[in-house]
């Protein structure tokens, strides 16, 4: 019996070999040897995110994990927290969000958000690397080709947003429709509103070794 093959998407840019999909070409995708896993790892671009999910899923992904740098919404966040988000609004606009668009019908429920079992093995990483890290919260998705101004900040954060960021849509709400489990591993590094820049990949890794593990024990 095999286990799960972890695919992520981050917010640096990755290299890798791209995929031809009946979408067009992937994303850069490279294979990351973590331990003893590979782990598919790649960057949103300016593909059709449909060709990007549909590679990792060809490629074997189960999991689909979302590492990314957000901006903090609520007050209670501070720049260097962790957060595991257990639910999300989609304030993007005129991308791919289905594969069903040219069949009869079809759709995928979205309740609840994120994979239970991912969660908590994102959260058991995030607890390994920082003493400040939460495991709920409302990610909030703008455009992914800028930042949200200040007033987008004030009106997500009246909506019930306590982060912005910008890849989640329509990448995990794709890869739920090819059955892949989803979940978000977010770290704060500005104010909402205010401009930033991402954290390295590298990042990641020591809270990742122990969520792939979590996931597996």
């Amino acid at each position: 019996m095999t286990g799960p093959t972890i695919a992520i998407l981050t917010d640096t840019p990755q290299s890798g070999s791209v995929y031809p999909t009946p979408y067009g070409e992937s994303a850069p995708i490279r294979a990351w040897e973590l331990e003893s896993h590979t782990v598919l790892v790649g960057t949103p671009g300016v593909d059709d995110p449909r060709a990007t999910i549909q590679a990792l899923k060809d490629r074997g992904a189960t999991h689909l994990w979302l590492c990314e740098s957000v901006g903090a919404l609520s007050p209670l966040l501070e720049v260097g927290d962790w957060l595991v988000p257990d639910d999300y609004i989609d304030g993007t606009r005129g991308q791919h969000y289905t594969y069903f668009s040219e069949k009869a019908g079809g759709y995928v429920q979205q309740v609840p958000p994120f994979d239970p079992a991912s969660r908590t093995a994102l959260l058991a990483g995030a607890t390994a690397v920082t003493a400040r890290s939460f495991r709920r919260g409302v990610y909030v998705c703008v455009c992914s080709t800028r930042q949200e101004t200040p007033a987008e900040a004030q009106f997500w954060e009246r909506a019930g947003a306590h982060v912005a960021g910008r890849f989640l849509s329509p990448y995990l709400t794709l890869a739920r429709e090819l059955e892949m489990q989803v979940a978000v591993l977010a770290v704060v590094t500005r104010a909402g509103g205010v401009a930033g820049t991402p954290q390295p990949f590298s990042t990641y890794e020591p809270a990742l070794r122990a969520a792939v593990g979590s996931l597996e024990a």
